[in-house]
């Protein structure tokens, strides 16, 4: 590239000379000599300034490893760099270590095909992942193309087929397909042969698990951690450097124990106390990260407090474990209350390390039958063990679905402690625990989605439960991943891989195996509720992921691309919705679910509504009316929300009667307790209170708004809030009572903000702009009518950008103090005619 440039600079004079004689053959030599030179020299600066500028522009990868950053002169088509590199952390007592480290790899390059490779080996909890992670943030600048990271204690990641899916989602292109499971290993290969990236693979247990995932490129490296030095490695490596990792000795345990609980804690060096947490400690770093956690979270505890805690703790052994920090573990043990060491001990007869709420809920019902123990009294428990150190939290993807893992040591400290708890479990106790866990498993195994489904999240939604709601579409979301659920199909654990969800052992890409089709109708009950929160973004992603994962699934098919389009309806992203709502109905008619049916007709309805196809919209609310008709449960359910959507497209049409007849019919099939359908309520008075405000009657619409406030105030609903009190705004507004108008518009248009729904805090930001303009805040109302008209053109909303746009055309004209009785440019502003027909678009999409 720069060869390229050089060259252009030496033959630019002469081209520009060139190309001057033959377009100005008729001017003086000596002219065009002159004009040649100056052109040329201009030329030559840019080029020069363009080179200098490439020359010294810093190294393409992450900043702040752990994100994923592109180099700044690549095209969007191609590839992201992955960064996936955790913080460095706290490092004490491997400073020699880190230097040798270092002048291995700044020494010239052997003589080798392959990457260079770094073993760390050493005991469990002795710092080896710490060291390779601060050793790859010293050298990741060397190694641009990447710095990947895989841990082998990952829940789920179990076959080679995964691991390798992981790096090469990380390593593709945006617009790259994934490779088929047989060209996975060659196509990790091609890619880093010619390639500087950086590979760490965290506790690794045998040799065949790093054999695939080493990069092949010589420019590469790769940091292996393990328990052993992995010597079969050197037949194939023989430049490979093994480096025994070690505990720290006392001074540089002491100096990490200070650096964790500070200075103020530990004065004296010689502190006999500290001598005895770091003694018990045996220099284990992951000891001392536990000891630094207890003694955070007890702030009044002196260090002679805790070390009389540990002792006491220790009083009853638990013999041995096989854990040489036991001391430690005796120190945690003694933050926990008794419940909490009960939870611990129960979960020593658990035969996995991977660990939910409802399996540690079980264990406590197979101890104590008469006491009720609830997924979310479990979930607490396992929340505070994690604050001790006993288990670790991790948030699997956006979900929120929260799983725990029990570290290695805190297995055999709970097995060593159950053996010496006195009084004992009899042996009759423990099977009967073990017992009511298989019972649970084989239970949640057996397990019907649709009917857990219809049971809870739905239910609770109807009846405005939405944070219940919530938790129980992330319990069913982590029991459809569930190992246990899965292997009762034979089939292996979903991975998570960015955009989409890849399979494991027993799965392919193709075909709706039950696993995933459970999984993929549990995200999309998740995302109908998080809808509900007007959390819109997460919503569409949940949509997607179950698509992708299940596509084979005409079910799936139809849930998601209703869940999409009404998603797309509520951002009045009208084309879209027509595409993914036109593509459900095809996929429901090749399915059985008539309440599903029903729904997809429900979304049509107010489709043609607001493409103002209200011929349409009438067709398909006679149909959906039709099979609401009979008194099942399914049509009394989906009845109401059919008759909103009507009544929508007859506001639409001009006939308010009409409308006002379907909403109260509507209401009134909700309003009954009996029918558990509060939330949905609540929704049919607020789309009448906007009817009523159409026709100008404001007494009524501000009653019917205030009756739907407190619907969504007693449940709980702050979005929903957000659109009751935007509709009393403006029914105010219309009034021009400024003095209610404002407040409302103002704490609507906050909510709306926090939610993440772009569309509707747009509309609420317009509303306030013109009472803002009404109260003489014109600078206010300009910003937020020009951010509007921005948003409006970004969500395709045609409507509203025109009146946003005809909107600040007024405010602006206010603004350059021209006088308010200005006629108006021929023609009209932009947007007269959205401004007419606003508040008639505005519907309810549910």
């Amino acid at each position: 590239m720069r060869a390229g440039y050089r060259l252009l600079l030496y033959v630019a004079p002469f081209l520009i000379f060139a190309t001057l004689v033959t377009l100005f053959r008729f001017w003086p030599p000596a002219i065009i000599s002159i004009a040649a030179v100056v052109i040329g020299a201009l030329l030559m600066t840019v080029l020069l300034a363009i080179v200098r500028r490439r020359r010294d522009a810093p190294p393409p990868v992450a900043a702040v490893p752990g994100g994923l950053e592109r180099t700044a002169d690549r095209p969007r088509d191609q590839p992201v760099i992955p960064a996936e590199l955790p913080p460095p952390g706290l490092l004490v007592g491997r400073d020699d270590t880190l230097t040798e480290l270092r002048a291995h790899l700044a020494a010239p390059a052997e003589e080798r095909t392959g990457p260079r490779l770094i073993v760390l080996y050493g005991a469990r909890g002795v710092g080896k992942t710490a060291l390779a992670v601060n050793l790859a943030h010293q050298v990741a600048e060397d190694y641009p193309d990447g710095q990947l990271l895989f841990r082998f204690d990952r829940a789920g990641v179990t076959t080679p087929e995964d691991r390798l899916r992981v790096f090469v989602w990380a390593l593709k292109g945006p617009k790259e397909d994934m490779p088929d499971p047989a060209d996975l290993q060659s196509w990790y290969h091609d890619r880093t042969q010619r390639r500087r990236v950086l590979v760490i693979l965290d506790n690794v247990e045998t040799v065949d698990q790093v054999r695939p995932l080493l990069p092949a490129g010589p420019g590469c490296l790769a940091l292996v951690t393990a328990t052993d030095e992995l010597t079969p490695l050197r037949e194939s490596f023989p430049h490979l450097r093994s480096v025994p990792v070690a505990p720290l000795i006392p001074p540089d345990a002491t100096r990490l124990l200070r650096e964790l609980i500070g200075v103020d804690r530990i004065s004296d060096e010689d502190s006999p106390q500290a001598a005895r947490i770091v003694a018990a400690s045996g220099g284990y770093p992951v000891a001392l990260s536990i000891a630094g956690a207890v003694l955070a979270s007890r702030r009044n505890w002196t260090l002679e407090v805790a070390v009389r805690r540990m002792d006491e703790a220790a009083a009853v052994s638990p013999g041995d474990t096989g854990v040489p920090f036991s001391g430690i573990l005796d120190l945690a043990y003694a933050l926990l209350t008794r419940t909490e060491q009960n939870a611990l001990l129960l979960l020593g007869l658990a035969d996995t390390d991977q660990v939910q709420p409802w399996l540690l809920a079980a264990l406590l019902r197979g101890q104590r039958p008469e006491e009720a123990s609830s997924p979310g009294l479990a979930a607490r428990l396992l929340d505070r063990l994690a604050l001790a150190r006993f288990a670790e939290r991790q948030v699997e993807d956006d979900s929120g679905v929260s799983t725990y893992t029990l570290p290695w040591y805190a297995q055999a400290y709970a097995t060593g402690r159950l053996r010496a708890e006195r009084p004992p479990l009899s042996p009759e106790l423990q099977q009967r625990i073990r017992d009511e866990l298989r019972y649970e498993r084989d239970r949640r195994a057996a397990r019907d989605v649709e009917r857990q489904l219809r049971q809870t999240v739905y239910q609770q939604l109807d009846e405005g439960r939405i944070n219940q709601a919530l938790e129980s579409a992330r319990e069913l979301l982590a029991w459809s991943r569930d190992d246990d659920v899965r292997r009762a199909d034979g089939l292996g654990r979903t991975v998570p891989t960015g955009a989409g969800t890849t399979t494991g052992a027993g799965t392919t890409t193709g075909g709706a195996t039950p696993a995933r089709v459970r999984e993929s109708l549990a995200l999309v009950a998740l995302g109908e509720v998080v809808a509900e929160f007007g959390w819109i973004d997460a919503a569409a992603a949940y949509a997607r992921e179950a698509r992708n994962l299940s596509d084979d699934s005409p079910l799936v098919t139809a849930r998601a691309l209703r869940l999409s389009g009404s998603l797309r309806l509520g951002q009045r992203q009208i084309p879209k919705a027509e595409k993914e709502l036109a593509g459900a109905l095809e996929a429901v008619r090749n399915t059985e679910d008539r309440g599903e049916h029903i729904r997809v007709l429900r979304e049509q309805i107010v489709l043609q509504a607001l493409r103002g196809d209200l011929l349409l919209g009438r067709q398909f609310a006679e149909l959906a009316e039709s099979m609401t008709a009979s008194e099942d449960g399914t049509a009394r359910r989906e009845r109401p929300g059919i008759l909103l959507a009507h009544g929508v497209v007859e506001q639409l049409c001009g006939d308010p009667e009409r409308a006002r007849e379907l909403f109260v019919e509507a209401e009134q099939l909700t309003a009954d307790p009996g029918a558990h359908q509060e939330l949905r309520c609540c929704w049919i008075r607020l789309q009448h209170a906007r009817l009523l405000l159409q026709e100008e009657k404001y007494d009524q619409s501000r009653e019917f708004a205030v009756t739907a406030l407190s619907g969504f105030t007693k449940v709980e609903h702050r979005y929903g809030a957000g659109h009751a009190r935007l509709e009393l705004g403006r029914a105010y507004l219309a009034e021009e009572n400024l003095e209610r108008a404002v407040p409302l518009l103002e704490e609507s248009h906050g909510t709306f903000r926090r939610c993440g729904d772009r569309w509707i805090m747009t509309d609420a930001a317009t509303s306030l702009a013109q009472a803002y303009h009404l109260a003489g805040r014109v600078q206010e109302a300009t910003a937020l009518l020009k951010a509007a008209r921005q948003t409006y053109t970004r969500v395709g909303d045609t409507h509203g950008r025109a009146l946003a746009a005809r909107l600040l055309w007024e405010v602006e004209s206010d603004l350059r103090d021209e006088p308010a009785e200005a006629a108006e440019p021929a023609g009209g502003p932009p947007g007269a005619h959205a401004a007419r027909t606003r508040r008639a678009t505005t519907v309810v999409t549910r």
